[in-house]
């Protein structure tokens, strides 16, 4: 009954909007013109990719227009709609739907002009010019550009300095390394590259202060006709002294400094540890530790990196929320050396969140979180991290002939994390990476589905994790334990483990011990729209070690071997999950390419449950319900009688492809596309069937579920609320013919919503 009022309101706003779209000039004042946007064309001989370059001129002209969509201004019909409305739900939707009117303005033309020129210039185009007109009709605006952009230059030659100053040795270095070469087009943003570039080089070689403005070209266009000769020339500094290299001098830490207490009557301790003074007013992380993470020591040439990685370095330990590095110029026998003063800001050392959340609301099932988290990041005094993590959650699946609580669980888990590698005979320099830690961590959660068992696992690990640059990171666990005690199992659920071998070996009472290794590498920059690529990667290798000592140890007895008296597995996982983000000028591509591959072997037939793949659900293959699909081509995902979809397999392929885009204000529209699936390892018995789910090359492609649809994301920076209605458009299932579904889509229809559509409420976005 409620939904036929909204439904009028929303009919009503969009009758508005298009008909006062219609006639977007209606309430300009007397004398203004609405803009429509610009134009470009090229006068004479266009220049090579005339398109691409006419394209960037468009992008250049200012203002930007009002939005249209179908030749109509709807945002800007909206705001004419409510333009009077000083209050209410009429102010509401002009300033979040509206769109004030974009007039014309000569001022910003001609502005628009200059830039256009300067870009051409900057490019190559030396004699280009550009005139501006305008175009009137009913009461709108276009701005027009003729672009003559001429011949593009070309670089005759460099010519570097030689000169006997100090840096003579670093150009020498850097000429053959140099971004400029004959023959290149003219481009000022080449030369400011090589400017950077050179100043780079400078400062990592010791010539502290060493910036781009201390380089700087002569341009010769006499030389030939369309070619400009570039000459490189090094400027002194403003204060007049010569470019030398700089040394490390002392160094002086302030652990407790606050901005706040400056000038305060506080009593200071001053330490001397070696090179390094330490000055604080209390004790608050142990004086070795920062000396630790300070990178070069007196007397060494100063590399401008090294000293990023110490604030970075410092940082990284925990307790401290500000580092801020200030240098004191000294001079001592001929000798510049650079006095470091780092002020450290200590932070809250302790912190509580907790987080109740929807995790998924998908066609008849809804997933509820609630995550408790207590951390403290300076636990012994050491900069050691240590937190505890309790986290609960609930599946209810809703219908007819089914419990209405499904599935429970609670975990917890304890960190210990120390600020260093604690690893003999220096297999790993600390030194070179940005953060290196060692972990300890140990957790246990417990598990019960109705109508099938209850799973209890204990869990232990010890990890290193390093950062050698900032696109790569490291996890080494030499050792993780993990023991899994299965138990309660329904008569239902004994007979689906009697029917299925494989199921059967992968539950019951097991050990997993072994080592793994995860790599990370991601190229995204924070608050920076750029193109990025990143790539998570994870190898675990379990059993080896005690399956050798039990060959020898237990030669003739009949497996699997076992460890006080629990039988351990043995197999071999990777995991690798590839994402590229490409960014447009509204809105952005995601693609997201994930494949895992678990086998068993020696003293196991099956990969433990906890260790296998599955799809689908909020974050997967949205169109099919979670763990509903596989493995394979299997159809018995939902056993009403069990309760919830429980599929999983050993291989996992999926790609995801999602189209971002904004709305208005903090709300943003999505499209995607989804397809994968999981299959079972091994070979086919005899006899077996297509449903059976092995992984067969043949075969599998006819496997793979594809699911697209859309969806609706509220982004208020730390938060993110996402809603995705999603639908098959290939089904891999036998009985169904492995069928593409495309031209059964039809939302109006009850009917097919109810079997098809699979809506998905989450936080945070998917990929």
């Amino acid at each position: 009954m409620m939904k036929r009022p909204i439904l009028h309101l929303i009919l009503y706003l969009t009758l508005i909007a298009s008909t006062l779209a219609c006639n977007p000039t209606r309430r300009l004042p007397e004398g203004q013109l609405l803009y429509r946007g610009a134009e470009a064309a090229f006068a004479g001989s266009p220049p090579a990719q005339s398109k691409k370059v006419e394209a960037q001129m468009l992008e250049l002209a200012r203002p930007a227009p009002n939005g249209k969509l179908f030749g109509l201004y709807p945002r800007l019909g909206i705001y004419n709609a409510f333009a009077n409305k000083k209050k209410g739900i009429g102010k509401w939707l002009r300033e979040k739907l509206g769109n004030p009117p974009v007039t014309y303005d000569s001022e910003l033309a001609e502005r628009s002009r200059l830039r256009m020129e300067k870009y051409l210039k900057d490019n190559g185009y030396l004699q280009a010019r550009v005139e501006q007109d305008t175009l009137v009709k009913h009461k709108k605006a276009t701005a027009l550009y003729k672009i003559q952009a001429g011949a593009r230059y070309r670089v005759s030659a460099v010519d570097w300095p030689n000169d006997t100053s100090s840096l003579q040795p670093l150009l020498a270095q850097q000429k053959a390394e140099s971004l400029l070469k004959p023959g290149m087009p003219y481009q000022l943003s080449q030369l400011e590259g090589e400017r950077n570039r050179l100043a780079q080089a400078g400062i990592e070689q010791g010539f502290f202060g060493l910036n781009s403005e201390n380089f700087y070209y002569y341009l010769d266009t006499t030389l030939t006709q369309h070619q400009v000769g570039l000459y490189l020339r090094v400027a002194p500094p403003q204060d007049g002294r010569p470019l030398r290299r700089h040394y490390i001098g002392r160094t002086a830490i302030y652990p407790t400094y606050l901005l706040e207490e400056q000038g305060a009557d506080l009593r200071m301790d001053t330490f001397q540890m070696e090179e390094f003074q330490f000055i604080q007013s209390q004790d608050y992380v142990e004086l070795p530790v920062l000396k630790r993470a300070v990178l070069q020591r007196e007397g060494e040439l100063y590399v401008h990196s090294l000293q990023q990685k110490t604030v970075n370095r410092l940082l990284g330990l925990g307790p401290f929320k500000f580092v801020n590095l200030k240098y004191q110029l000294r001079e001592e026998q001929d000798t510049l050396f650079l006095d470091r003063q780092l002020f450290l800001t200590p932070s809250l050392t302790q912190d509580f969140s907790a987080e109740l959340e929807a995790s998924s609301l998908e066609s008849n099932s809804l997933g509820s979180a609630l995550n408790i988290n207590y951390t403290h990041r300076n636990f012994l005094g050491g900069a050691e991290n240590f937190s505890v993590d309790l986290s609960t959650g609930l599946l209810t699946q809703l219908g007819k002939d089914i419990r209405f609580i499904n599935s429970f669980n609670i975990s917890l888990d304890g960190r210990l994390s120390f600020p260093s590698l604690l690893i003999p005979f220096g297999l790993i320099r600390p030194e070179r990476a940005w953060q290196a830690r060692s972990t300890a961590a140990l957790g246990t959660e417990f598990e019960r589905r109705t109508a099938q068992y209850t799973l209890q696992s204990f869990r232990g690990k010890f990890a290193y994790q390093w950062q050698p640059g900032s696109l790569h990171q490291h996890e080494l666990s030499p050792l993780q334990l993990t023991w899994v005690d299965t138990r309660n199992t329904s008569s239902a659920f004994d007979e689906r483990l009697m029917a299925n071998p494989r199921l059967r070996a992968s539950f019951g009472n097991y050990l997993i011990a072994g080592a793994a290794y995860q790599y990370n590498y991601s190229e995204q920059k924070p608050q920076q729209r750029d193109d990025y690529f990143s790539l998570q990667s994870r190898a675990e290798l379990a059993g080896n070690l005690f399956y050798g000592l039990s060959s020898v140890l237990k030669a003739g007895q009949e497996k699997p071997y076992q460890l006080f008296g629990i039988p351990f597995a043995q197999f071999l996982r990777l995991e690798a999950d590839a994402r590229y983000h490409h960014y447009l000028n509204r809105g952005s591509w995601i693609v997201r390419s994930t494949i895992g591959a678990a086998l068993p072997y020696a003293n196991s037939d099956a990969i433990p449950y906890i260790r296998q793949f599955f799809v689908g659900g909020a974050n997967s293959i949205r169109a099919f319900k979670l763990r509903e699909l596989g493995p394979g081509s299997n159809t018995d995902g939902f056993n009403p009688d069990l309760g919830v979809s429980d599929q999983t397999g050993d291989i996992k392929l999926e790609l995801n492809a999602e189209y971002r885009f904004p709305l208005f204000s903090y709300l943003h529209g999505a499209f995607f596309v989804d397809a994968g699936n999981i299959w079972l390892t091994g070979t086919a018995a005899e006899g077996a069937q297509e449903s059976d789910g092995l992984f067969e090359w043949n075969n599998f492609y006819k496997e793979i579920a594809v699911g697209a649809g859309l969806g609706l994301r509220l982004d208020i920076t730390y938060f993110v609320l996402r809603l995705d209605m999603a639908f098959p458009l290939h089904r891999p299932f036998p009985d169904e013919g492995f069928r593409w579904v495309i031209d059964e889509i039809a939302p109006g229809s009850r009917r097919w919503r109810q079997d098809n559509l699979v809506i998905n409420l989450a936080l945070g976005y998917p990929f």
